[in-house]
């Protein structure tokens, strides 16, 4: 399958996942990890992103990022395939390290802290240690004010986005806090909105309020119409009612106006199951429609109609 093309929201908070290949243990040692570490921050030096937190796992690892303009690739290759090469070179191996790209989750603001306490407690749920602030696998030392901030690791920001000031009451709350992967219902909302087409994210806003949800879309999206919403064009234009178009009458400007409907909605996009489920006939029904031979006033109607449905597109993205 395509990939689809990864858009992240400027400002927002983002869950990043790296998998190794086969689930395999390839971070061994201490060594490994300050490797990484250390490519890390040359990345970063080259990119407007931002790091919080991580946690980095014998099989996987986690990092907490602030989202800059610059695309996510822009540090992630810049770190994943030296240390590939390394990695292998060191273990006298030949193949892939990481599994695929990156999984990235949005969080809002409002559960950075859940965020931070899952990725430093991974090594707790791992059985490696029985609290977070004994794990040199994470960036809670840091936190807790044990070790010295590296000047790449935003601990301050971090600290200010859960709302702690005191190291040592983070380090107590994350102790009782076991955190949160990812924001489910993001991840859903996600799901649900490509099905309207090649949507690429639905997040909150990185500031001002949060219940406010922007569809994000590259500009070469193709955003399928809303099957009501393209009725009530073809009713307003032919000003046969909605109820009358969707109805089962058989009069010859209700059925013009059907098929203007069953054309202008293949025409941007819709499937025939899908307006067959808007017009409340069988997919036969609409398939015998898109057959029939269209008289001249149809065919201005369907161009008109479907304009409107562009004209909207356009206005999507751009407010997008």
């Amino acid at each position: 399958m395509p990939r689809t093309a990864r858009t992240n929201v400027f400002g927002l908070v983002y869950h990043v996942i790296h998998r190794f290949a086969d689930h395999r243990w390839l971070l061994r040692d201490d060594e490994e990890r300050e490797v990484y570490l250390r490519m890390l921050a040359r990345a970063l030096g080259e990119t407007d992103w931002r790091c919080l937190a991580y946690a980095l796992m014998s099989s996987h690892i986690h990092l907490a990022m602030v989202a800059g303009r610059l695309p996510m690739e822009s540090w992630t290759r810049a770190v994943n395939a030296p240390f590939a090469r390394w990695l292998n070179e060191r273990h006298g191996r030949i193949g892939s390290v990481f599994a695929s790209r990156a999984k990235d989750y949005g969080f809002i603001s409002a559960r950075t802290g859940s965020l931070l306490a899952y990725i430093h407690n991974n090594p707790v749920r791992a059985g490696v240690v029985e609290r977070a602030r004994d794990s040199t696998w994470t960036s809670h030392r840091a936190y807790a004010g044990l070790v010295v901030t590296p000047s790449w690791l935003h601990v301050a920001d971090g600290l200010h986005r859960t709302g702690f000031q005191d190291p040592k009451l983070f380090d107590a709350w994350v102790d009782e806090t076991p955190g949160e992967r990812c924001d489910s219902d993001l991840d859903k909302l996600r799901r649900q909105m490509r099905v309207r087409g090649e949507i690429a994210i639905g997040t909150p806003t990185a500031d001002g309020d949060e219940t406010m949800i922007p569809l994000v879309a590259p500009s070469y999206a193709h955003i399928r119409p809303d099957p009501q919403q393209l009725i009530g064009m073809v009713a307003n234009v032919t000003t046969v009612g909605a109820p009358l178009i969707c109805s089962r009458q058989r009069l010859p400007m209700i059925r013009s106006a059907r098929t203007v409907v069953v054309m202008a909605g293949l025409a941007t996009g819709l499937t025939q199951s899908e307006l067959a489920a808007a017009l409340g006939v069988s997919p036969q029904a609409v398939h015998q429609i898109a057959r029939r031979e269209l008289s001249d006033m149809e065919r201005r109607v369907i161009d008109i109609v479907t304009d409107q449905v562009n004209l909207e597109r356009w206005g999507r993205r751009r407010s997008a």
